[in-house]
């Protein structure tokens, strides 16, 4: 388990390296060939979800912007961002021979499959649009638009008993570091000073109303109920809500002197604020108690769909037959499921979000034919924070990022393979656990 001071300084070493730097891109072997890829995709850059009217209207003296777009909808360039990566996983699926480079897919050779949400539906239409303009793949969703998806919907299946709870609460804390959360409050007071500056916190109506005028001292609770998503309360999610609107509005492209209202201008301080919202999902979803539960769904769909003996659904056994699957959800669908199969340490070059808009895990099932064996690897393939803010087109001579992902059980050489036995072991384990 990793700790969070950890955590911070991997956080801060992935933002202190060269924005711009494609991530090289190691040539396979003659000896491999693609066979497989299943794409699990966050949505594209959304109008914040926060309303205003309520505790971050409370917490500052400033006037949040409005949005063109409806808040929890895809923007426009948020399409524009998603057909980018459309088009680079073309290209780059072309290059490996696993489809071809022009031309409309055969049926039943690319699935997808997003939560039934607006903007996930609409982020798989623009990512199959970039990949396979002028035709016509269907993009199907489940369930009534506008509800979650049950394989989509990282909330607690299990009965919220006292075993539960005490389990989850003591993974929690433990995941939190020394002290729990009151403590992760306490060595998250920088950020929450540089936070409370640019809210002019001091000023705020909670503050001045309420006496509340100083985030780390204030309680944090654990919310745990079956059926639905888990929560923090307190501190840690106001400050998410916060700094998670300010990324938004600098992916979108706001005036700089219009972004936190013209007071983040370096890395060091976007590291900061989005180092909350990364550990509100870390501290979360990264408990094994929560994960192994909130993921299991969507990681036993994944499952199927990668593993013929595991498949049992309709849509498991069409994302198996098809050359690239295609899902689409949300943050806290990649958190979990990347807690859930006990994912080592990663850093994302370029990127302040552990889990970025429009950021895709991708899961490659490769056979070695000199060796008659399967081969998986895992990859987080996504474009860098300057790219989707400067609306970067996306190609193999300008790439996003790659990162090779290692899950517990499946240890991979030195091209980020491992044995497709160990990755199928790993998930069964996972899944009974």
């Amino acid at each position: 388990m990793k700790t969070t001071s950890r955590y911070l300084a991997l956080t801060a070493l992935a933002c202190l390296l060269p924005l711009s730097l494609p991530a090289a891109q190691a040539a396979q072997s003659d000896n491999l060939e693609l066979q497989q890829v299943l794409v699990l995709s966050r949505h594209g850059i959304r109008a914040p979800l926060v309303n205003y009217g309520d505790v971050l209207a409370e917490s500052t003296t400033h006037t949040w912007p409005v949005w063109k777009t409806e808040g929890g909808l895809l923007t426009p360039k948020g399409g524009q961002i998603s057909e980018h990566m459309g088009h680079y996983l073309r290209a780059w699926l072309a290059k490996d021979k696993l489809l071809p480079a022009a031309g409309c897919p055969e049926t039943q050779q690319v699935f997808a499959y997003a939560n039934s949400l607006p903007r996930t539906i609409d982020t798989a239409k623009h990512i199959t649009t970039g990949a396979f303009p002028g035709c016509d793949v269907p993009v199907i969703n489940r369930v009534e638009i506008g509800k979650m998806d049950p394989v989509f919907n990282p909330i607690i299946t299990a009965e919220v008993n006292d075993s539960f709870k005490t389990s989850a609460l003591n993974s929690i804390s433990q995941h939190a570091g020394e002290g729990g959360l009151p403590g992760l409050n306490q060595r998250l007071k920088p950020n929450y000073a540089l936070l409370e500056n640019i809210l002019d916190y001091k000023n705020s109506k909670i503050c001045k109303e309420k006496q509340q005028c100083d985030l780390a001292s204030q309680p944090s609770d654990v919310v745990l109920t079956q059926g639905k998503e888990p929560g923090i309360t307190g501190p840690l999610r106001m400050a998410t809500g916060a700094a998670d609107a300010f990324m938004l509005q600098y992916y979108e492209g706001f005036p700089l002197k219009d972004v936190a209202w013209g007071k983040i201008s370096t890395d060091d301080q976007w590291t900061k604020l989005e180092t909350i919202k990364n550990l509100y999902h870390e501290t979360l979803f990264g408990s094994p108690a929560i994960a192994a539960n909130a993921a299991k769904p969507l990681l036993t769909f994944i499952s199927g769909a990668l593993d013929p003996k595991q498949a049992s659904t309709a849509d498991e056994k069409a994302a198996q037959q098809a050359k690239l699957a295609l899902l689409v959800g949300h943050d806290s669908n990649i958190a979990s499921l990347l807690a859930a199969l006990k994912t080592q340490d990663y850093t994302l070059p370029g990127q302040f979000e552990r889990t970025p808009i429009s950021g895709t895990v991708v899961f490659q099932r490769w056979h070695d034919k000199k060796a008659d064996k399967d081969l998986m690897k895992i990859e987080y393939v996504y474009p860098t924070a300057r790219q989707i803010r400067n609306n970067v087109a996306l190609s193999l001579k300008n790439p996003p990022e790659r990162v090779t992902l290692q899950i517990e059980g499946c240890k991979v050489d030195k091209q980020g393979f491992c044995p497709m036995e160990q990755f199928t072991q790993a998930v069964r384990k996972d899944l009974q656990g």
